[in-house]
C-alpha cells in the first residue's frame, strides 16, 4: 500500500513537469497575439539602409517569412546605413539592425568614427562579403579609378560610413577627398540616375548594389579598374580589408574584361537588441536558416549563403553574439565562435 501511495505522487509531478515543457514549447511557437504576450512585443523593426541598396534588399523578402514564422508584424525602416544603425540599438529604438562587420567591430570597441563603446547589440548571422566597384557609363572615357582625379563621384548613402568604405580606396589611389575629387552623396538609385544622364563623373556601388545593375540593364556600365598596388596598400592600411574578385558574369551588364579585382569587407550582420528575447531571437534565427533557398528566389543577394552557409556565422573579432542565435547556430552544426 506505501508503494502505491509513492507511485500517486508521480502523477502531479509529471503533469507539472508536462506543463512546464508545453508552457516553454508555446512560448517559442507562439503566433498573433499570443506571440506578443509570449514575449512582451508588439512590432518587431529592423533598421535596414538607402532603397535601392543591399541592406533594404536583404530585409525586405525576409520580413514577410519572420512574420509568418513567429507571428508578430516586421517593419523594414530606412536609414542611414550602419553607423546610424548602431545608434538607434544603442538607444533600444529598433530591435534589429543591419551593420557592416567593420562599422560592428568598430563601434563594438569603441574605434575611428566611434567616441565610446556601443554594445547594445549582439550578432545573429551574416549574409555576404561585400565587394567594392566604382563605375561610369559604358560610353564615358574613364577607364580606371586613378581616371576620376578632378571629378565628381558618387559615394554612397552619407559620408560618415561610405567615406570609410570607398573614400579610402581612393585614398589608396593617391586620391584625397575634396582635392583630387568632389564626393557627392546620395542613395543608391540616385546616384546610378546621375551616373546614367551625365550629372556625375562616376560612382561607387556594391557588387550587391541593385542600382547599378538596373542602369547596366538600361544602358550597360563601364567598371573602372583598381590599381594592384593600391589593393594591397588598402589591404595593409586597413585590418577589414581583404583582396578578392568579382566574377565576370557577376558584373553589370555591359563590363568588358575578366574577374574584376578589388577589396572588400565583411558585410552586413543582422544585429539584435541584447534583451530580446531569448527564444524570439532563436526562432528569428531559425526561420532565416529554413528559407534561405526562398529568399534567394526573391533576391539573389542570398546567392552566397545558398553556397555556404557557414557564411552565416562568419566571427568578427571581440563582438559578442545573441544567446539565442549562438544554441539555434550549434544545433544547426554551423557555429564557428568559441
Amino acid at each position: 500500500m506505501k508503494a502505491v501511495r509513492n507511485r500517486n505522487w508521480l502523477l502531479p509531478l509529471a503533469l507539472l513537469g508536462s506543463l512546464i515543457f508545453f508552457s516553454g514549447v508555446q512560448a517559442q511557437t507562439a503566433k498573433g497575439p499570443a506571440a506578443k504576450k509570449a514575449w512582451g512585443i508588439q512590432t518587431l523593426q529592423i533598421a535596414s539602409a538607402a532603397q535601392g541598396g543591399g541592406f533594404h534588399a536583404l530585409a525586405t523578402p525576409l520580413a514577410p517569412f519572420w512574420e509568418k514564422d513567429v507571428g508578430l508584424p516586421v517593419v523594414v525602416s530606412t536609414s542611414r546605413g550602419s553607423n546610424e544603425n548602431v545608434a538607434l540599438l544603442e538607444r533600444g529604438e529598433v530591435a534589429l539592425g543591419m551593420v557592416t562587420g567593420a562599422s560592428q567591430a568598430e563601434a563594438w570597441n569603441g574605434e575611428g568614427s566611434f567616441k565610446k563603446q556601443y554594445r547594445n547589440g549582439r550578432l545573429m548571422f551574416a549574409f555576404y562579403p561585400s565587394y567594392a566597384i566604382f563605375f561610369t557609363r559604358a560610353d564615358s572615357p574613364l577607364n580606371s579609378v586613378t581616371d576620376l582625379k578632378g571629378k565628381r563621384v558618387g559615394m554612397g548613402p552619407g559620408a560618415v560610413v561610405w567615406d570609410f568604405y570607398m573614400g579610402r580606396i581612393l585614398s589608396a589611389h593617391g586620391l584625397n577627398k575634396g582635392k583630387e575629387y568632389t564626393p557627392v552623396y546620395a542613395d543608391w538609385t540616385d546616384l546610378a540616375t546621375q551616373v546614367g544622364d551625365g550629372t556625375l563623373d562616376a560612382a561607387s556601388a556594391l557588387e550587391t548594389t541593385p542600382a547599378a545593375y538596373q542602369l547596366g540593364e538600361e544602358r550597360g556600365v563601364k567598371a573602372l579598374t583598381m590599381s594592384p598596388a593600391a589593393l594591397d596598400k588598402a589591404v595593409k592600411d586597413y585590418w577589414y580589408y581583404f583582396k578578392g574578385k568579382i566574377k565576370a558574369n557577376s558584373m553589370p551588364k555591359g563590363y568588358k574584361g575578366g574577374d574584376y579585382q578589388t577589396v572588400g569587407w565583411m558585410g552586413p550582420y543582422m544585429i539584435a537588441k541584447k534583451d530580446l528575447p531569448d527564444d524570439l531571437v532563436y526562432a528569428l534565427t531559425k526561420s532565416f536558416h529554413q528559407h534561405i533557398k526562398d529568399l534567394n528566389k526573391s533576391m539573389n543577394l542570398y546567392r552566397w549563403l545558398v553556397d555556404d552557409q557557414k557564411i552565416a556565422t562568419m566571427p568578427l573579432r571581440n563582438v559578442e553574439w545573441h544567446p539565442g542565435a549562438v544554441r539555434y547556430w550549434k544545433e544547426a552544426g554551423l557555429w564557428q565562435g568559441k
